[in-house]
């Protein structure tokens, strides 16, 4: 029975770190160009690195439409909030690409040394 009760440990101990192993890659929200986004399908919980292009900025109610580039290609943003940023800015966006639209559930802007969250 010892014996059994250590394989069994083993095995639970393999599974579990697997299953960590999954949820640690699968929340994995990897740094994309607007380029390398707008050559995929569809993309889900990406960052995009890029700068806002002047004067696409537009609120409509609680939404904030925007282009970004890359200095390549332009890509529209949809975000469901207002932002307080410049255009003409870098910025990281984090969401999901499908039809042709990146819908954004943060956009993040550089301050001095780091990024912060858009409130």
């Amino acid at each position: 029975m010892e014996g059994r009760g250590k394989i069994l440990l083993g095995a639970t101990s393999i599974a579990f770190l697997i299953f960590i192993a999954y949820a640690f890659i699968s929340n994995v929200s990897p740094y994309k160009t607007v380029s390398e986004v707008l050559e995929l399908k569809e993309a889900y919980n990406i960052q995009v690195n890029g700068t806002i292009v002047p004067n696409s900025t537009r609120i409509e109610g609680n939404v904030t439409l925007f282009e970004l580039t890359d200095g390549k290609s332009v890509m529209k943003v949809v975000y469901k909030g207002t932002t307080h940023y410049q255009e003409n800015v870098t910025v990281v966006v984090v969401g999901d690409y499908k039809d042709g639209t990146f819908f954004a559930s943060k956009v993040l802007t550089k301050c001095h040394t780091e990024y912060k969250v858009e409130k």
